[in-house]
């Protein structure tokens, strides 16, 4: 009966997640990729339109010694924050899927139960030795954990190259790694790579010669960099590179599939229309001949170009072929080298669904054993049987937008695929196909992280992969798809949350503000110009005294004071004229006092809720990224930037009544997207693109606390309550940091009676879904196995220290 009753509890339980998340939600919305890259870049480029590619590459490159430096500076007052971050996800695991975040590269397994790896988008490089089953982390202490392309070595599998900077998300890297030991360790080479300006590269691909592998194998990078755009190539095993080929940024290098030396190579976008086309090397890359132009009929209408081979048809060479003025798919041609000439396949069937992101997600694959047996993919994914004369589609269980399709070394039918959504596996020639995600922390995460002030709710909005609910460590949860934003949760009642998608004019996704609870999700934008200029991710907050008021940011600023049934500006225009608001604050001492940051470089002040403003000086001509007010002090408050060439952390201390007073003291130079206070321990923390810094006199900052990989850090929240410290990280999911340690209570007694029964197992349930009395504080009582979180298993412990079930060594009954 005591059993019965647990696991009726359990599934209770679940059943309960089941049903709130299958609740109607709001369907995905169309992406932005060029929104989404020139939101990023603009916000680093401020005042200039330039895109600073070389100042972000320069960053990377120096980046290891600098952290080197400053780690001989941390003492216990120079760094009150010791011990160690640890990842909370999203690890794949969802509710009813398993998802994690963009995937650029894979090597698979060369022997059966060998390692296999993946390059990702900007979460770094993983390993798996069990076919995608588990992965870890490899590259989180490197200089950059972008990549673009990856190869192994044909003559030794424990070499491998990872060419860092991704061509399809456009974020810059700082060379290429090599690891001689299958990834336990890496060393750098950027000579070559970069010109006199220190300008760095992003990469579509990478291939090892077998003729020449080995110590000094040649090493050939099909390159979209900036300085040095096409082919570059080493012939000592990557200590040093020469350009090869410079006619425009390069795209699809591939290897002949039964002849050592011999290459293809596409260039990506070129001007002159006439050079565009596709080029062959006959010499391991040193020269290079072009072939035939493509035939199209308007040659300017040539984009992204995708070459593929297959050993079943080694004289033939595929390309798919973008379309630049849609964005959708031109057409797919086939080479015969044999007549050296093109011909343009049917390739019928090829539906809408394909998409037009050619420039984002373009990919082609031939079966190696039956050259008819072709693959293409987009959004969406097609196969043909009958050599590209028609196609159906394939793979609808696999996450949208596509990166990269690969065959197992000795059986074709074994294919691996990487997407937005992770990494995937077909072990019937592509007929069906499951996630290999699992354990794979990889998302995006975009600025506005929630954390309820119980830490019963984490919520944020990834690229992508929509807006996700952590409630502890059995699952995450996701709400609203396509690009996420901005959250907020109800802290009265953790089961509403609000969230956002991108604000995009292209794709018709603007004002997407969305309210959750159990019923569902509901749009509640009534009163927001949707003509109002805004960032692509604008700010929303909710009030932290009335959960009903919140704040969303265009270039003026809207109040709801009605749970978003009715929304009015509260501001006029608060930029100089054409910039956008970046960030909003309350303070939570005086609700009357509102920060404002816009990515025109202004900060601003009301101390009567927005009726009149008062702007910062001191501050430097860059975008302001966020505004942080003090938790006891409404007149104090931390101001970001980013771009590169200024300090980076400011503060007021009068509410701009005077200029604000640069405290980046030794921080390094890289753009700035957060700062926050943690008057506890005296420390103050900076979140940056190479990761999260910590100063206790605004004078010496250093890197930490430790266990942070060096990726880029878009939000940080802390609760003081429960002593807990987030991180969203724009590649490695979410981090969690525990500040001090609470008072110590009886574990497992949620309700705080004094005593252990079903009503804890209860209440723990309950705050589970979202429908737990606000008033209860259940964490950390209700954390039986001081794990840090509310979970199921706290469930399941509770009820069986309740009923006098053995609960091995976990805390439930101590008082911690």
């Amino acid at each position: 009966m005591r059993r019965r009753a647990i696991c009726l509890a359990i599934g209770a339980l679940l059943a309960t997640n089941a049903n709130a998340a299958r609740a109607q939600e709001p369907s995905s919305p169309r992406e932005d990729v060029e929104g989404r890259d020139a939101w990023f870049w603009a916000l680093r480029s401020f005042p200039s339109t330039e895109r600073p590619y070389d100042k972000m590459s320069r960053l990377h490159q120096s980046l290891l010694d600098y952290l080197h430096r400053t780690a001989a500076l941390v003492t216990a007052s120079s760094a009150p924050l010791g011990g160690a971050w640890r990842s909370i996800g999203p690890n794949g695991v969802w509710v009813f899927q398993i998802e994690s975040g963009r995937i650029a590269a894979i090597l698979p397994a060369v022997t059966p139960g060998g390692p296999m790896y993946l390059g990702t988008a900007s979460g770094g490089i993983w390993r798996s030795a069990n076919n995608g089953l588990t992965w870890t982390a490899l590259t989180d202490a490197e200089c950059v954990l972008t990549t673009g392309a990856m190869a192994r070595d044909p003559s030794n599998a424990s070499i491998v190259y990872a060419a860092t900077g991704e061509g399809n998300g456009g974020l810059t890297g700082c060379g290429v790694l090599r690891s001689a030991d299958g990834g336990n360790t890496w060393t750098t080479s950027i000579q070559g790579l970069r010109a006199s300006n220190g300008g760095g590269a992003t990469f579509t691909s990478l291939v090892v010669d077998p003729a020449s592998a080995g110590t000094a194998s040649s090493v050939l990078i099909g390159t979209t960099n900036f300085n040095n755009a096409g082919v570059v190539r080493s012939t000592n095993a990557g200590a040093t590179w020469t350009t090869v080929l410079n006619t425009g940024p390069a795209n699809g290098l591939v290897a002949h599939p039964t002849r050592a030396r011999e290459y293809y190579v596409t260039d990506r976008v070129t001007t002159p229309v006439t050079t565009r086309g596709v080029y062959h090397s006959l010499d391991a890359g040193a020269t290079w001949v072009a072939l035939p132009p493509i035939p199209v009929n308007d040659p300017s209408a040539l984009g992204r170009i995708e070459l593929a081979v297959s050993k079943a048809a080694p004289t033939l060479l595929w390309a798919l072929v973008g379309d630049r003025a849609s964005g959708g798919m031109l057409g797919l041609f086939r080479y015969d080298e044999t007549t050296n000439a093109w011909t343009e396949l049917d390739a019928s069937g090829v539906t809408t669904s394909f998409g037009t992101q050619e420039t984002y997600d373009l990919v082609l694959a031939i079966d190696p054993r039956d050259a008819k047996r072709i693959f293409i993919a987009g959004v969406t994914a097609f196969r043909s049987t009958d050599g590209g004369a028609t196609f159906t589609p394939f793979a609808r269980e696999v996450h949208s937008d596509w990166h990269v399709i690969v065959f197992d070394h000795d059986n074709p039918d074994l294919m691996w695929a990487g997407t937005d959504g992770g990494v995937y596996l077909s072990t019937d020639a592509g007929g069906s196909w499951v996630s290999r995600s699992s354990g794979l922390a990889v998302t995006q995460y975009y600025p506005g992280v929630s954390v309820h002030p119980q830490g019963l709710r984490i919520t944020g909005g990834s690229q992508d992969n929509g807006t996700h609910v952590f409630s502890g460590s059995l699952f995450w949860d996701e709400f609203i798809g396509g690009d996420g934003g901005y959250t907020a949760i109800n802290y009265r009642d953790p089961s509403v949350q609000w969230g956002e998608t991108q604000w995009s004019v292209s794709t018709g996704t603007v004002g997407n503000l969305f309210r959750r609870d159990l019923t569902g999700s509901i749009r509640r934008n009534t009163g927001i110009s949707l003509t109002d200029r805004a960032q692509f991710i604008p700010p929303l907050v909710m009030d932290p005294v009335s959960p009903s008021k919140l704040y969303f940011g265009t270039f003026r600023v809207y109040q709801t004071l009605n749970e978003g049934l009715l929304w009015t500006p509260i501001t006029g225009d608060v930029t100089s004229g054409t910039g956008t608001i970046t960030s909003i604050a309350v303070s939570p001492v005086d609700t009357n006092t509102i920060y404002i940051g816009t990515s025109d470089g202004r900060a601003l002040i009301s101390r009567d809720g927005g009726a009149t403003l008062v702007a910062a000086t001191g501050l430097p001509p860059r975008a302001v990224t966020r505004v942080v007010p003090h938790p006891t002090d409404p007149l104090r408050a931390l101001i970001t930037v980013s771009g590169f060439g200024t300090g980076h952390v400011f503060e007021t201390t009068d509410g701009f009544a005077t200029a604000v007073k640069n405290v980046s003291g030794n921080l390094i130079d890289a753009p700035a997207n957060v700062a926050l206070y943690i008057p506890s321990v005296n420390a103050t923390l900076v979140g940056t693109d190479v990761g999260v810094f910590q100063t206790a006199d605004n004078i010496t900052w250093t890197p930490g606390p430790t266990g942070l990989p060096n990726v880029i850090v878009q939000d940080l929240v802390y609760q003081p309550a429960i002593h807990l410290l987030v991180a969203g990280t724009y590649g490695r999911g979410m981090f969690a940091y525990d500040v001090g340690t609470s008072t110590a209570v009886l574990r497992g007694d949620a309700n705080g009676d004094g005593k252990i029964d079903a009503f804890d197992a209860l209440l723990i349930q309950q705050t589970l879904v979202g429908s737990a009395a606000s008033s209860t504080a259940v964490y950390p009582r209700g954390d039986a196995n001081c794990n840090g979180n509310l979970d199921a298993a706290d469930v399941v412990l509770v009820l069986r220290a309740a009923v006098g079930l053995p609960t091995g060594t976990a805390c439930v009954g101590t008082t911690r």
